[in-house]
């Protein structure tokens, strides 16, 4: 069995990974390993998701997997974006909800890129398809298990009646994951493992 060392240490992102190998029936064991790389000054998640994965290859000289991400409000010019992780450490998403007030538009979306390094040092990346929601007026009090980010709380799903990312079940959360135009790229890089890398 192949072994791809996700360098993580958020279990619903490895658990959701692995998930999807699973259902495709592809032999891979997704290992967490948390490296404690510092994050790298950049303008793009996909600039930081690269530097991370090589830095992390150099550690490790394995296959590896990098997924970084950000949340991006088109009112606020894309902010938060690559400081996502430290709005939430810092102003929260109670202080982003305040900036946005007053404001009718509200569209909003995850970034994400997941980087990955073959054995051979080979590097490739994937991109979130598309995939906008709206950002509430309010936080929700539903903890979800399968959320990753405190964003869950105030992302409203247009598929399904603006929900709340957070109030969806595990069959809402696998139909949105699986649209052409919702697919993480963790889901995005599983697929193309799955169907290419697989068959050399």
């Amino acid at each position: 069995m192949n072994t791809i060392h996700f360098i993580s240490s958020n279990k619903q992102k490895q658990a959701a990974l692995q998930q999807v190998f699973d259902s495709k029936g592809v032999a891979v064991n997704v290992a967490s390993v948390n490296l404690d790389i510092i994050e790298p000054q950049a303008n793009s998640v996909a600039e930081v998701s690269k530097a991370k994965a090589i830095t992390a290859y150099e550690k490790l000289g394995k296959p590896i997997l990098v997924e970084d991400g950000g949340f991006a409000v088109e009112a606020l010019n894309g902010f938060p974006g690559v400081y996502s992780k430290y709005i939430l450490q810092t102003i929260g998403v109670e202080g982003l909800l305040r900036l946005m007030n007053g404001k009718d538009e509200r569209t909003c979306k995850f970034l994400s890129t997941t980087t990955f390094i073959d054995s051979d040092g080979e590097i490739y990346q994937f991109e979130r398809l598309g995939g906008t929601g709206l950002l509430a007026t309010e936080i929700s009090a539903v903890e979800s298990e399968y959320a990753w980010s405190d964003f869950w709380k105030v992302y409203q799903v247009p598929m399904f009646s603006n929900k709340l990312l957070c109030e969806l079940n595990k069959n809402e959360l696998d139909q949105m994951w699986n649209a052409d135009d919702q697919k993480g790229s963790l889901a995005v890089f599983a697929e193309w493992y799955a169907e290419t890398y697989m068959k050399r």
